[in-house]
């Protein structure tokens, strides 16, 4: 079977990628022996019987090669930088791992000597980086570096392969005897050369390296684009006083004249270039100034490239598959030397540490981002400075904050990051229960209620005052005298308005400014125990085993609710207002309409105990008996949730008053902050068995009061106090 027919190539003599290369001949060396048809292996099908399209894809790399022998470097740069922006992932990640060594030290000093017009440094990448810091953090980097090529854009890979034009090459003599004119000298560059296998072609190849062609260059210069065959030998083992054979890639001389003739050409086209646009003053001029020297440059472009460039291209993205193309990358590669190894290389760093955030809009990059999780985000802004400045951007962290319940307080101006991190510590203050404490104290007697905004609290006590402090510096603003008896519960109306009520059985409306009483309600023939209001309906439960519905900004009553037979001491209203909660001393919950009056749903809570606290929220309800907390769903048939008894570790005495706050409908989760007489606050996550955390700080008094919001906890105790649990922080 003759596979070398099939293959179509045009003669055993010329150079073919589909043959791997290794029929090339050099011109006065021996001819290689005869080839074996029948051991070459198939390499474009894996062995399977060839078909027309695989004789034309070898036949077209037969092509390639013949014309991969007449391009220069700078040519064969720029069709392999055509090839790369041609090709997608499964090539970028072939050629990764094919030219992986040539970021080898051995490789950078081999290819240096071989081609010193080229600068081959190593490239910078993370891993680099990351390595360099790790060495200097541990103080190991104590050796000589060489510094590294940093590559941002496609063009810093161009410059990395340019041959520069300040090299001087010392003045060498011919190995053979022979003297070669003075202008020949500059044109040799000592390398070294590929090891043979055989010991019998080394002389017939060194005869033939230092052989001057009929124009009076040598012959290595005349077949520039030889390829590169053999890996280069390393630096620690070779014998740098031992002869080497020479041969030269590029004559220096004509590379300088050139570069040199080249350079000063454009220096006087720029100069001309400068001195015409400085005489123009039109803008239109200038426009069309700058579009002709885009299209020139367009056009020199296109002029670096040869004609069968076009249909290299047109093979390369219209007839191969993705086998084939890898296929003629791997026989491409081989037929390339060290520079387009290196320029491929480099063009691949840069490819794959592109910052193409840095460089798009700043809108998209911005819409990037903002499909991120707010900890790959936070990763982003590490990157470098302009990474920091997207990542930073206060309408991306406003957008992250409106993703998620917002718990701190919003001010005018928000940094919204700020804002973000608060609301995640926030939570993770909760906890762990770390927070700051304030103390307000200046109640004679035992403190019973206590209620705050974002700016005052307000709290009461049996020495029959109410005390108004100032949330930040802790300092009370005014002494509210009237009642007669202890004030048992609180509520603000308004900015400037409190609403009272005391066990003498009065409503008092309190103004702030002023600090005098505006109205005095005779609300109930008993000790008021409990308020709650909604808008401007407010409901009072009394010892004379009523509620009654007022509306408060008229002190007007608007309902009574009666069913109850024994004192009610704890209220609560839904969201919404048209639902009323009652605890009473008759061991039950109620839930009232509030326009009708009428009990909708009744619940037998205890068989012992009053009940001495109700909470509402979200469907849910939260109600206590001597030391046990009940959780019920109520939106829809009434379903006990969970049900926290005297156990180990939680309270051990009366639960005075608790307070519930769901944070998922659905799924039934919230928080149920409690106090009772044994002296301690308790918070816990009602998806759980425990309470997650315990306060203690009032030395084991009993805890009348206590309330809360998503910043911190209020508790008032007989320890004549109020303390402050400020989780902001």
């Amino acid at each position: 079977m003759t596979t070398v027919e099939l293959q179509g190539s045009p003669d055993p003599g010329l150079p073919s990628l589909a043959r791997n290369g290794k029929n090339k001949r050099i011109k006065g060396s021996t001819p290689p022996p005869a080839l074996n048809t029948e051991d070459i292996p198939w390499r474009g099908h894996g062995g399977r019987a060839p078909t027309m399209s695989s004789v034309e894809f070898d036949r077209q790399l037969d092509k390639i090669a013949v014309w991969l022998e007449s391009w220069n470097h700078d040519q064969r740069c720029s069709i392999v930088e055509g090839i790369l922006r041609r090709s997608n992932f499964n090539q970028f990640q072939f050629l990764t791992t094919t030219l992986q060594p040539i970021l080898h030290r051995d490789f950078m000093y081999t290819a240096k000597s071989q081609f010193p017009a080229i600068n081959f440094v190593p490239i910078s990448t993370h891993i680099s980086r990351k390595l360099k810091e790790k060495l200097v953090y541990t103080r190991q980097d104590n050796y000589h570096r060489i510094g590294s090529a940093h590559l941002r854009e496609d063009d810093d890979a161009k410059q990395q392969v340019t041959i520069k034009e300040s090299i001087k090459l010392p003045q060498l003599t011919i190995t053979n005897g022979n003297e070669a004119p003075e202008s020949k000298r500059w044109a040799q560059i000592w390398s070294v050369t590929p090891r043979k296998k055989a010991r019998k072609h080394h002389e017939s190849e060194s005869n033939t390296v230092d052989k001057w062609v009929g124009d009076g260059t040598p012959l290595y210069a005349s077949q520039p684009n030889i390829r590169y065959i053999d890996m280069p030998v390393r630096r620690h083992i070779q014998n740098e006083k031992s002869p080497r054979l020479h041969s030269n890639v590029t004559s220096a001389s004509t590379t300088l004249l050139s570069s040199k003739s080249k350079s000063n050409s454009k220096i006087s086209s720029i100069n001309t270039l400068h001195k015409s646009t400085s005489t123009l003053t039109d803008s239109k001029t200038k426009n069309k100034l700058k579009n002709k020297s885009d299209s020139k440059l367009s056009l020199d472009l296109k002029e670096n490239l040869p004609e069968e460039a076009t249909v290299l291209f047109h093979w390369y993205t219209k007839n191969w598959s993705d086998v084939k193309r890898n296929e003629f990358l791997h026989k491409f590669v081989l037929k390339l030397d060290p520079r387009q190894h290196y320029f491929i290389s480099s063009f691949l760093a840069s490819r794959k540490n592109k910052d193409f955030i840095s460089q798009l809009p700043k809108k998209i990059a911005l819409k990037i981002l903002d499909m991120l999780p707010v900890e790959d985000l936070l990763k982003c802004c590490m990157v470098c400075k302009s990474w920091n400045a997207l990542a930073n951007n206060n309408d991306l962290w406003k957008h992250k904050c409106q993703l998620v319940k917002l718990e701190v307080p919003v001010g005018g101006n928000p940094e919204w990051k700020k804002l973000y991190k608060d609301n995640k510590f926030l939570r993770v203050n909760w906890h762990d229960g770390k927070c700051r404490i304030t103390d307000l104290k200046g109640h004679t007697e035992s403190v019973i209620c206590v209620i705050f905004d974002h700016y005052r609290v307000a709290s009461g006590g049996l020495d029959k005052t109410i005390r108004v402090w100032d949330m930040k510096t802790g300092k009370c603003q005014h002494v509210l005298k009237g009642h007669v008896k202890g004030v048992w519960c609180l509520n603000f109306f308004t900015q400037n308005l409190l609403v009272s009520g005391s066990y003498d059985g009065t409503i008092r409306v309190w103004n702030l400014r002023t600090g005098k009483c505006n109205k005095t309600i005779f609300a109930h023939d008993g000790p008021i125990w409990a308020i709650t209001r909604h808008n401007e309906v407010l409901v009072s439960v009394s010892q004379d085993k009523t509620a009654k519905v007022w509306d408060i900004s008229r002190c007007l009553q608007i309902n009574t609710l009666l069913g109850h037979t024994a004192a009610i001491f704890a209220v609560d209203m839904s969201e919404d207002g048209k639902l009323v909660i009652t605890g009473s001393a008759d061991k039950s919950v109620k839930i009232w309409n509030i326009e009708t009056g009428k009990c909708l749903r009744w619940i037998s809570v205890s068989q012992t105990t009053s009940i001495m606290s109700v909470s509402y929220s979200k469907g849910h309800l939260a109600c206590s008996y001597g030391e046990t907390i009940c959780i019920y769903k109520v939106d829809g048939p009434t379903q006990l949730l969970r049900k926290y008894l005297d156990i180990v570790n939680e309270h051990f005495r009366r639960i005075e008053c608790l307070k519930l706050d769901i944070s998922n409908r659905e799924k039934s989760e919230g928080m149920v902050v409690s106090a009772g007489k044994d002296g301690t606050v308790k918070y816990w996550d009602i998806t759980k068995d425990k309470s997650v955390q315990t306060f203690n700080g009032h030395r084991g008094r009993e805890v009348n009061a206590i309330y809360f919001d998503e910043l911190r906890i209020a508790s008032a105790a007989d320890d004549f106090k109020i303390r402050i649990w400020d989780f902001n922080i």
